[in-house]
């Protein structure tokens, strides 16, 4: 009880002080007004820096991000555009389009303007990037290629999740196409949990809620659910958290024995620097710890045990961070579960994504 206490007072610590930057931010917004060239050079160019981008000193151009990039085929009289930024792959395909505005504007007001851009980088190209657009302070990325609506993001994509983004749209399959493996669950109720997220996720929501009794295998579940959506090509890497040590040992084991051939790792003070593993198991205060060290696109889905308990208020800061899918597990009864938590994870009151009492 003492260590969880300590470890929740880090984590509304942690709450506190990204509040506080937030607030930091919305004052800078109000009180200094950046143009945009000088929202570009002090925030968005530092944005880009931190994921791991090699950005050029005073906007000058690198391979790998390039600045008032001339696109043709723009509807304008001179049929050309410049686009703010644009972020290449290796191939030197660009990856995404990043339109700015100043720190006093609204950034959904470049939305359009950077998918035009996105349009005429693809008849160029072949590739349609990625599209962002910020203020230096609020960032949305928007995925139009795979149908997504724009959805506001805690920061840009670092370059391998952007390449791993890009090679959804052609490698995804159908989840109703990709049959759950029984060996990991058969039951019938938790074949139709699977089945029910499966549902939503292609419905083009991003979060799901399991209300499972103790005791039905809400863990082999999760574990069904990692193993379709991977081989579906859906995720990359997962991130399972748990609210106490012996729940991350048990999901381990199940994990070791139903999907022996992901590489997988215990998060811990080092796992900050451990980029090639494809399942992560921590409990939230280890992750709170670290999860700053990943960009925001790092993981493709999150698996949170015991929902109800632990991410609401104390560890909601992993779940503002990560753009990931999201499913919440939990046994308690749905009519114990807080408002809070159903909203959380995109949830009609009392109304689960799956419940099996």
């Amino acid at each position: 009880r003492k260590k969880r206490a300590e470890a929740e007072q880090t984590a509304a610590q942690t709450e506190a002080q990204l509040e506080a930057l937030r607030s930091a931010g919305q004052k800078v917004a109000a009180t200094l007004q950046f143009d945009e060239r000088t929202t570009r050079r002090r925030l968005i160019d530092q944005m880009l820096v931190e994921t791991g981008w090699d950005v050029g000193v005073g906007g000058t151009n690198t391979e790998q991000v390039k600045q008032e990039v001339r696109v043709s085929e723009h509807p304008t009289p001179s049929g050309e555009g410049y686009a703010d930024y644009v972020l290449y792959g290796d191939d030197g395909k660009p990856l995404a389009v990043v339109e700015a505005k100043k720190t006093a504007k609204d950034p959904k007001l470049g939305a359009e303007q950077a998918r035009i851009y996105a349009m005429c980088l693809e008849k160029e190209t072949g590739r349609r990037p990625v599209i962002f657009f910020t203020n230096g302070i609020d960032v949305f990325l928007w995925d139009d290629a795979q149908g997504y609506p724009w959805r506001k993001v805690y920061g840009l994509y670092s370059k391998d999740s952007l390449e791993y983004l890009i090679h959804q749209r052609t490698n995804k399959k159908a989840l109703a196409h990709v049959e759950p493996n029984l060996a990991i669950a058969e039951r019938l109720y938790q074949l139709e949990a699977v089945k029910r997220i499966a549902e939503r996720f292609e419905g083009k929501s991003r979060k799901a809620l399991v209300v499972q009794a103790t005791g039905t295998g809400k863990t082999r579940v999760a574990v069904s659910l990692c193993d379709l959506l991977m081989r579906a090509g859906w995720v990359k890497r997962i991130l399972f958290l748990c609210d106490r040590r012996e729940l991350r040992r048990q999901a381990d084991r199940v994990f070791k024995e139903f999907m022996p051939g992901e590489p997988r790792v215990v998060v811990g003070s080092s796992t900050s620097s451990d980029r090639d593993k494809r399942i992560y198991l921590a409990t939230y205060p280890a992750m709170m710890k670290c999860f700053e060290a990943f960009d925001v696109g790092f993981f493709d889905l999150i698996v949170a045990d015991e929902s109800h308990r632990s991410i609401y208020k104390t560890f909601r800061s992993l779940f503002q961070y990560f753009d990931a899918l999201e499913v919440g597990l939990t046994a308690t009864p749905v009519k114990f579960i807080e408002r809070n938590t159903y909203k959380l994870f995109g949830c009609e009151e009392k109304d689960p994504t799956a419940h099996y009492s």
